[in-house]
């Protein structure tokens, strides 16, 4: 792949503390999650070989993306090992992992992989919202805020970030998915159907205006099912300047993707913005 060239310059957001890039890159296609039916996920995991990962990091960090956003589990910290050993500087923002049941563990060894934030995984958040274990849900985040770093939480019911501003959970930022994916509570082993239902993101658009805090949308291509157009559109009228998006990038797909969604993620709120300037 060879590196984007007159690329725009992309905003920042805070999450917490740490400054990112308004744009950062998803890890579940590195990790063989596509989210779709059929072969992908496979054609994921044979595609990203360790150099390949690596790769497309460092043409993400050389377009102006300041964070990755992948799971808390071996094979990521070993990837981000090698990568840091290279040179790479992407921030790590980490998602736990619910396979490993010590979370404290999970958050520690994070933490002493470099890990620049962290977040309550989605499917482990909805189970507890769902479930009613508010004071398991609450012992979390605080788990996780015992590392010092900025936190936040996940999940794929948009009402659940609200209720979890209500419960005054101590969160930096918010991981709102567009879509309620079946499945996903409490474990990391995919389903057999997954539905991207239209209502559900404009849903989690309308709720992201009103959280306190920022939000990082992420599914914005409804996983590969939309065209690049089509993901942006909405997500740009409905994004604060204080929120950013996440995407997982498949370079098979467009030998262009990094640059494709720099120049599509530095545009957002542009229109917006010319409409509302004053005359």
């Amino acid at each position: 792949m060879s590196a984007p060239t007159d690329l725009p310059r992309l905003p920042s957001i805070a999450l917490g503390p740490l400054s990112v890039s308004r744009l950062l890159v998803g890890g579940n296609p590195i990790s063989g999650f596509s989210h779709q039916p059929g072969d992908r996920s496979a054609a994921m995991v044979a595609y990203f070989t360790a150099e390949r990962i690596k790769q497309l990091w460092r043409r993400c960090e050389s377009a102006g993306i300041t964070g990755v956003v992948a799971r808390a589990d071996a094979f990521v910290m070993r990837m981000l090992l090698e990568y840091r050993g290279e040179g790479g500087q992407l921030h790590w923002i980490a998602q736990t992992a619910p396979e490993h049941r010590d979370l404290r563990q999970n958050a520690m060894a994070a933490q002493n992989a470099g890990a620049a934030a962290i977040y309550l995984h989605g499917g482990e958040a909805d189970r507890m919202f769902e479930s009613g274990d508010i004071d398991g849900l609450r012992q979390s985040v605080e788990t996780l805020a015992g590392c010092g770093l900025p936190i936040g939480l996940a999940s794929h019911v948009p009402e659940h970030h609200l209720r979890a501003c209500d419960l005054g959970l101590p969160l930096d930022f918010h991981m709102v998915c567009l879509y309620n994916i079946a499945g996903y509570r409490g474990t990391s082993k995919p389903v057999t159907v997954e539905r991207f239902e239209e209502e559900d993101r404009s849903a989690a658009l309308r709720i992201v205006r009103q959280l306190p805090r920022p939000a990082v949308v992420y599914k914005i291509y409804a996983a590969g099912r939309l065209r690049p157009d089509e993901a942006y559109a909405d997500v740009s009228a409905a994004l604060r300047p204080c929120d950013g998006v996440c995407v997982g990038m498949f370079p098979p797909d467009s030998p262009d993707i990094v640059g494709e969604n720099v120049r599509l993620a530095a545009a957002m709120g542009r229109e917006s913005a010319v409409a509302s300037a004053p005359r």
